[in-house]
């Protein structure tokens, strides 16, 4: 647990939706560019997610490791993946997607089955074994999950003024912060990136990050545990959507099957695996021990085919920036969020060439009068509970 006393900023972010969502800052954002670039990109995710949800979401301008643009630390703790599921149930809304969504078939003890990573007999998980989990783990049972999505689903427990997240950028780079005229040379979109970091903090994460970086053969943590990942909850929600045809062949019959492990050539799916969403809709597939990029990403479109525009990639999560890129939020990246709990405002299923420019997004904050005003206040010492998990954001860098 981190105990932060702190001189905070507040923003609720709100339209015509019924999400909100509170930037507190945390240090160098207050007076700067980079203030009105966050409330424009909490802006956005408000104005599109219905649920009645208040989030509470630090940011801080500062420097951070070279090549990282952004990272963003989510609030998470353990829920029972039952307590998950009829959560959903109970406040999904009319639109397609949450009325045909497949959700996990649970066994009696409340587990969903996967295809995951195993360990080796010193208790430390090596990506090289894989092995049907057939529901009888705590890592099947219970999911590590975003408050955020708890208090999407209506199944937050926790303090009203916890942080459900904390997000910061480096002023290690040039940023551009008026998207209408193009992204300049050299520059990064400011308001592009921020949306894509607070994406994490809303859900948008994957266990498999976690069994990729304590993993054999290369994690950085690999054999520091001593226990196996399996033993512990290490899911999200999103997982839950996550499959791939068993190329290895390791869950029983044939055909697709839920795919929570490292390297795998895993995809977002809500028919339980028979198709991936608007027929791309690939993961990253590990930082470490895959391909390179951590896998609470879409799949990295590379630089020479196209990805350093955003109209290429599969959404703005994917994993990379590249200088100059004006970003694009797609249908693809809104049916994630409604999957995982969250509701929109619109039949995302039934839109799915959806697709917002972080330039029209600019344009639609400064037709519309400002909800609130940034407010100084004095906030005492706030608990941020569970583990935070950091998110390094890769930087593609492209010359012209």
């Amino acid at each position: 647990m981190l105990f932060c006393g702190i001189a905070a900023a507040t923003l609720a972010a709100s339209g015509a939706s019924a999400a909100t969502i509170n930037l507190i800052d945390l240090g160098g954002v207050t007076g700067s560019p980079a203030e009105q670039g966050f409330k424009i990109a909490a802006g956005y995710w408000a104005s599109v997610l219905s649920n009645n949800a208040t989030i509470n979401l630090g940011v801080r301008f500062a420097p951070l490791a070279p090549n990282v643009i952004g990272s963003t630390g989510s609030t998470r703790s353990d829920t029972t993946v039952a307590a998950w599921k009829n959560g959903v149930i109970a406040t999904r809304s009319g639109y397609t997607l949450d009325q045909t969504a497949v959700l996990p078939t649970l066994n009696a003890d409340g587990g969903a089955s996967f295809v995951t990573n195993g360990a080796r007999p010193d208790g430390n998980n090596d990506t090289a074994i894989q092995f049907y989990n057939d529901g009888a783990t705590t890592s099947s049972k219970v999911l590590y999950l975003n408050t955020s999505v708890q208090k999407a689903v209506g199944i937050y427990t926790g303090p009203s003024n916890q942080r459900d997240g904390n997000v910061t950028f480096s002023t290690n780079f040039n940023f551009d912060f008026n998207p209408l005229d193009g992204i300049q040379s050299g520059h990064m979109d400011f308001i592009g990136v921020a949306i894509h970091e607070i994406g994490h903090a809303l859900g948008f994460v994957s266990g498999v990050d976690l069994l990729d970086a304590y993993g054999y053969p290369s994690g950085p943590g690999a054999g520091t545990l001593g226990y196996d990942l399996n033993d512990t909850s290490i899911f999200s929600a999103l997982d839950m959507f996550r499959f791939s045809n068993d190329p290895n062949n390791v869950a029983p019959g044939s055909g697709p099957t839920r795919d929570l492990s490292v390297g795998t050539a895993s995809y977002f799916s809500i028919d339980g695996g028979l198709t991936q969403v608007n027929g791309n809709a690939l993961f990253s597939t590990g930082a470490y021990n895959g391909d390179g990029r951590q896998a609470s990403h879409f799949k990295d479109t590379p630089s020479n085919k196209g990805g350093c525009s955003g109209y290429n990639q599969l959404g703005i999560l994917d994993p990379t920036f590249c200088y100059g890129e004006m970003g694009v939020v797609k249908g693809l990246d809104l049916a994630a969020y409604d999957a995982m709990g969250w509701n929109l405002n619109f039949d995302v299923l039934n839109n799915l060439g959806y697709q917002r420019t972080t330039a029209q997004i600019y344009a639609q904050a400064l037709g519309v009068p400002e909800p609130t005003s940034w407010a100084l206040m004095i906030a005492g010492f706030g608990l941020l509970g569970g583990a935070m998990r950091r998110r390094a954001r890769t930087t593609a860098v492209t010359y012209a």
